[in-house]
């Protein structure tokens, strides 16, 4: 695809693109851009058909189908390039805001030298109309790089407000909607920078909670989804008064937690689980809008600390298979797997 829009018209469409990416769960990244920027200029028809037409059917755009739209409907250069020529084009646009200033300061110094020059001449030469035309024509343009330097002081604005519309677009797109803890995704981004900092199966090792609250689906069943919702975001609240800081609490599912421990001992997190497991037990949680008190809600716990040479995904793995003994040996309870 080749580009040919001016600075003007460039900023109209990262105006109109960047809200519709933010909304997406794909990445922020040139490839998506790439995309949504064909989109708003409405010179893909084909993409925009493809992307309507997804849409309509999963109502957000996922990795995969961002990089499928790409090869099939923008590519003709890589991912590295498309993040060079966005880069390129940051760089630019800053460049140019600080050459319209320089441009502006050097038009108002030579407007005060001609303004002088004609103050001299009107006292004894005949040239004083000429270079008071040159005069009001350098006023003229000094007009204009002042209109020039405040529409690209509005730019920027524009640019800040839309990066801040990003930046909490981004940070949404990592919350659980009904608990407000971390989702999935953010836990697995921690649980990988986390991994990478730290030296695995040593003394500073991580450690990690996994839990799952008991017999869910009876309680849907039985109570109603709402009442589930309320069930689970009371999980949560618990989750969040116990976890010490630095730790990372999170739904990982539909009815399961997780909590990321970066600092803590096993002996630690185990003490943690058994913790959050008796608050869970000893709470009785009533239906909104009703006195009476339901069913024990109970909650299952797994925990295990991070060993040498282990992923993300086996470590999360080893403490769901904690977990699963928990399950299996009554509910109820805390298993600890060790490393």
């Amino acid at each position: 695809m080749k580009y040919e829009d001016s600075i003007e018209q460039s900023a109209e469409l990262l105006r109109k693109a960047l809200p519709l990416m933010s909304r997406q769960t794909a990445g922020l990244h040139p490839v998506s851009y790439a995309i949504w920027y064909d989109y708003v200029s409405n010179r893909n028809p084909d993409l925009r058909q493809a992307i309507d037409e997804v849409m309509a059917r999963s109502g957000t755009l996922d990795e995969t189908t961002t990089r499928h739209l790409f090869d099939r409907h923008v590519a003709d250069i890589d991912a590295d390039t498309a993040a060079r020529v966005t880069e390129g084009f940051q760089r630019v646009l800053g460049h140019m805001a600080t050459s319209a200033a320089q441009a502006g300061t050097d038009t108002a110094r030579f407007g005060e030298t001609l303004g002088r020059l004609s103050t001299a001449l009107d006292q004894g030469d005949g040239h004083a109309d000429a270079v008071a035309e040159a005069l009001a024509e350098t006023r003229a343009m000094q007009g204009n790089m002042k209109a020039l330097q405040d529409r690209f002081d509005d730019s920027q604005k524009q640019i800040m407000a839309l990066r801040e519309e990003v930046r909490k677009a981004r940070e949404e797109s990592l919350l659980d909607a009904l608990t407000g803890l971390a989702n999935r995704r953010a836990f697995d981004q921690r649980l990988a920078a986390c991994l990478a900092s730290t030296v695995a199966g040593g003394e500073s090792a991580p450690c990690l909670l996994v839990g799952d609250i008991d017999h869910f689906k009876k309680i849907n069943d039985t109570w109603g989804h709402p009442f589930g919702d309320q069930v689970i975001k009371a999980v949560a609240a618990v989750l969040k008064a116990l976890a010490p800081q630095g730790a990372l609490p999170a739904r990982v599912g539909g009815e399961e937690f997780a909590v990321l421990l970066p600092e803590s001992a096993l002996p630690d997190a185990q003490s943690l689980a058994e913790m959050v497991r008796q608050r869970i037990s000893a709470a009785r949680i009533r239906r909104h809008g009703a006195e009476e008190t339901l069913a024990r809600v109970t909650l299952s716990l797994g925990v295990t600390r991070h060993k040498l040479g282990e992923s993300p995904t086996e470590f999360f793995q080893r403490a769901d298979q904690a977990l699963y003994a928990s399950k299996t040996g009554g509910r109820d309870r805390v298993t600890v797997l060790a490393a």
